[in-house]
């Protein structure tokens, strides 16, 4: 007797273990995929990826569902790794991360690429493609966000990612000269403050006797005084 041909769906009649983690449309077929939907027997990750209804949505899970969208070159960051390490509503695009000495991804209109210039122990491999880890994710949604729409995401991280926002500042001191420093540290402080509660020493912040001694500094133009003329008899 001649085994029946293996289908796209062979794997519903299968054992757990034989149920792939992810289904894509290339996989499947759009019109099955579909079908998959349809009928609860799959859910929807993000894009084209879907998930056996009963299986859990985990950080490996979203990062692959970016896949499609990350070149092996890429990091996802921003909201995005917020969305992969944390869950929550999907992002609209995928955010990568590319160096600026690096090709730019192509256009795409499910894709937003940044240049960022990235440490190896800011990125972290979750599922199959590298992210930006929790803490730099926060720093960088701090830093390019408007507070309204960076503070959902952060409290999110902390919550269910494991994010501490101090950790995230000390991460952030380490960015002098980078853009949204200013903005960044008061949204990090202030999540800060109302996740941990109690005393929170600030960072050492220039006093005012510091600040007019800088005035009269040497190496500060415009504050060198006059020399003082002799008394007169």
């Amino acid at each position: 007797m001649t085994a029946p041909a293996a289908s796209a769906l062979g794997w519903l009649d299968g054992s757990p273990a034989t149920i792939p983690e992810v289904l894509a449309v290339p996989d499947l077929g759009p019109i099955a995929w579909q079908a998959l939907l349809r009928d609860g027997v799959t859910r929807r990750v993000w894009g084209e990826v879907a998930i056996p209804a009963d299986r859990a949505e985990t950080p490996a899970v979203r990062g692959a569902a970016t896949r499609p969208l990350v070149p092996p070159r890429a990091v996802v960051g921003r909201a995005a790794a917020a969305w992969v390490h944390a869950g929550g509503p999907a992002p609209d695009r995928i955010d990568v991360l590319v160096r600026p000495s690096g090709r730019r991804p192509d256009p795409h209109p499910q894709r937003c690429p940044h240049e960022c210039v990235l440490p190896a122990d800011d990125v972290v491999g979750v599922g199959p493609v590298r992210v930006t880890t929790v803490e730099r994710t926060a720093v960088d949604i701090a830093r390019w966000l408007p507070a309204p729409a960076a503070v959902p995401l952060l409290e999110r991280l902390a919550r269910d990612a494991g994010l501490r926002p101090g950790h995230a500042l000390g991460l952030l001191d380490a960015l002098a000269g980078h853009r949204g420093r200013r903005a960044a540290r008061t949204t990090l402080r202030q999540l800060h403050e109302d996740l941990e509660p109690g005393p929170h020493p600030r960072p050492a912040e220039p006093t005012r006797a510091r600040t007019a001694a800088a005035r009269l500094s040497p190496a500060s133009p415009g504050s060198r005084r006059a020399p003082r003329r002799p008394a007169t008899p």
